[in-house]
């Protein structure tokens, strides 16, 4: 290697610390001007259900915070791992974002050996909504309280039916929950879906669902299906008079929300405006009104909030699907 005079060497340590400061102020002015394109926002179930208008109202006012466009993309499938592992893999530019309910982050990893990410694979934005799901009754159903049902599943161990969206869901592990915490015995009856879980449970066929209220609430409205309990530690807004499981005497919180993800490696000043951007979406008064007609809960919590809650739920939900023998081997 030549030896480099002490004229040279100077003159390429000058140039070389100027290169390093134009190129400093040249990143700080990306990140200052992100966005300067459309957003792709990954929605990880399929179009049409209670999670996809979720997701394309918050898209729509998280567009007008953002002043760019935010455009929802379905890739659904295997309780949303298929979306997750897409996003996982995208670019960490900002331009790739995802939205997604927690369970798919904090069961499906600890279910399926297959999936191809874990919780260090993406950065946590905010936590954007809670979904409260609850125990729901027909209308002709003799049961007016969660206490009196799981005093006749005592009594008739095995013969209480009840009907989820599918194994590993929340309303399963939560129903789950409640048979450990009271040492009865119920059949399940698991579904691809809520569509022909809601048609067996009005017809009767059923003898309770667990149900996201806001998923059925023409139902409820109409007097056609009853609401007995909330899952999570705090009782549904559209419905104050509904108490909690544990309100009701039994020892169980099954929580389910859910929020914005960027892929783990995506610059800290481009995650501090998505998360910037999503309490002003969030906040807005289009997201709330339509919330309030949906009864739908939106929850804001900042990016290190929604993390801590997610790694929790994650520990809590890998004890349930241990003891229920789900976990991948």
């Amino acid at each position: 290697m030549p030896i480099l005079s002490k004229h040279t060497m100077h003159s390429f340590l000058s140039r070389s610390a100027l290169a390093a400061a134009v190129a400093l102020p040249m990143a700080a002015t990306a990140a200052d001007d992100y966005p300067t394109r459309p957003i792709q926002m990954i929605i990880s179930f399929a179009a049409g259900g209670g999670f996809d208008q979720t997701s394309r109202n918050f898209a729509r006012a998280f567009s007008e915070a953002l002043k760019q466009a935010v455009a929802p993309v379905n890739i659904d499938g295997a309780a949303g791992s298929i979306g997750l592992s897409k996003l996982a893999g995208a670019s960490a530019d900002g331009y790739t974002i995802g939205i997604t309910p927690a369970v798919s982050l904090t069961s499906e990893p600890h279910r399926n050996k297959g999936v191809t990410y874990n919780l260090d694979s993406f950065r946590y934005v905010c936590q954007v909504f809670d979904n409260i799901f609850s125990i729901a009754v027909p209308k002709d159903s003799p049961y007016k309280t969660i206490g009196e049902l799981v005093a006749d599943a005592k009594r008739n161990p095995g013969k209480l039916s009840y009907g989820t969206s599918g194994t590993g869901s929340i309303p399963h592990l939560a129903i789950a929950d409640i048979e450990a915490a009271t040492g009865v015995e119920m059949t399940h009856i698991p579904y691809r879906g809520d569509g022909p879980m809601q048609l067996d449970l009005l017809q009767g066929r059923l003898t309770f669902g667990g149900v996201l209220p806001s998923s059925f609430l023409g139902q409820v409205k109409a007097g056609n299906l009853r609401l007995l309990a909330m899952l999570p530690e705090r009782r549904h807004p559209a419905f104050p008079d509904v108490p909690t499981l544990r309100e009701s005497g039994i020892p169980v919180v099954q929580s389910s929300f859910g929020g914005v993800i960027v892929p783990a490696q995506t610059p800290p000043a481009i995650v501090a405006t998505l998360e910037a951007a999503c309490e002003k979406a969030v906040g807005s008064p289009a997201m709330q009104a339509w919330a309030a007609g949906a009864s739908q809960v939106l929850a804001y919590a900042n990016g290190a909030t929604f993390a801590a809650r997610i790694k929790q739920d994650s520990s809590a939900k890998a004890a349930t699907l241990k003891r229920l023998k789900l976990t991948a081997e």
